[in-house]
């Protein structure tokens, strides 16, 4: 239940804040939300957002992507849906689209453009970190920040690193 209100608070720096000023839906007819394989990973401890609120929408399978935590390897959580959802219950990974957060070689929290976005996001093919509004790109810093300080999150982090790294060597 802990972890649902964390992220229940997280969740309401995006209501108003977004990737740019405009509705950046309209202009790839939210590309992002189409398809059957509509996913995005859940980060440690949101499924309990989900267990809280039961929306219809959403369904949440395990993946192949682990990583270790106190000795115990945990396996990573998708959220699917149908593509179209309550806004307001989207999870992290989608309010936060095409940005990721990602450490860096010298174990540094960064914010990136998410290079498996690229095939999907007009923004993440031709926009650089600046060119996002940066109450945006702010708002992800200081959610991240706050979340990379849990040992759990930070465990995940690095393995998801390591696996946005495969993705990477592409771009």
């Amino acid at each position: 239940m802990k972890s649902a209100y964390v992220y229940l608070q997280l969740y309401k720096l995006f209501d108003d804040v977004t990737p740019i000023k405009a509705d950046c839906g309209l202009l790839c007819g939210s590309a992002c939300c189409k398809g059957d394989d509509s996913g995005m990973f859940l980060f440690p401890g949101e499924e309990a957002v989900y267990r809280l609120l039961e929306p219809d929408w959403i369904k949440i399978e395990p993946t192949d992507l682990t990583y270790e935590f106190e000795g115990v390897r945990r396996t990573v959580k998708l959220a699917l849906c149908s593509g179209s959802c309550d806004r307001f219950e989207r999870p992290l990974a989608c309010r936060i689209f095409p940005l990721t957060p990602y450490i860096n070689g010298d174990g540094e929290l960064e914010i990136i453009i998410d290079p498996r976005a690229k095939g999907i996001c007009r923004l993440a093919r031709g926009f650089m970190l600046e060119d996002f509004s940066p109450a945006f790109v702010k708002n992800v810093e200081r959610t991240f920040k706050l979340l990379s300080k849990n040992r759990r999150i930070r465990a995940f982090l690095k393995e998801y690193s390591l696996y946005l790294d495969e993705f990477l060597r592409f771009f």
